[in-house]
């Protein structure tokens, strides 16, 4: 009996490294960074109180773009936004059943611009930059279902 209960907690044992090997592993393959470009942590919790961004753009501009955007770190749905400059353009729709953000943006302007998204993880407390931006382009959609956008991100604050 009690080599039952000792195979029990070294099974235990393992279970437990096995979970910590894998969220070493996750942590490196998400490549989350903060602005200094030093590595940070998702599964310490920040500070950040959600940013409760809202749309600041003229609801009546004709130019428009779907993305369809895969936030592969998040362990729960947060707040998808994108923005041109300082402007909000777009706060994204979560699907739960694909796990994916649906965003319609439309730009302050007919030039458009580059745009940047931003993250909120409610779970981490923490505001994600994608690393990358992407233009705005009228009528095009940017990534699918079968294939979302995944951007990587680095932590903003």
């Amino acid at each position: 009996m009690r080599n039952m209960i000792s195979q029990v907690r070294n099974c235990n044992l393992l279970r437990a490294l096995s979970v910590c090997i894998l969220c070493a592993v996750f942590c490196t393959l998400t490549g989350c960074k903060d602005k200094n470009n030093e590595p940070v942590d998702p599964t310490v919790p920040g500070t950040t109180e959600n940013p409760n961004w809202a749309v600041t753009v003229d609801n009546d501009m004709t130019s428009s773009m779907t993305a369809v955007v895969k936030v592969s770190f998040a362990s729960q749905s947060g707040t998808l936004a994108a923005f041109i400059g300082n402007d909000c353009c777009a706060i994204a729709t979560y699907d739960a059943d694909l796990k994916l953000y649906w965003l319609y943006i439309s730009p302050a302007s007919e030039q458009g611009g580059n745009v940047q998204l931003r993250f909120y993880s409610p779970d981490q407390k923490r505001i994600f930059d994608a690393t990358s931006t992407f233009p705005f382009r009228n009528d095009i959609q940017l990534g699918t279902v079968a294939n979302p956008h995944t951007p990587s991100w680095t932590v903003a604050k």
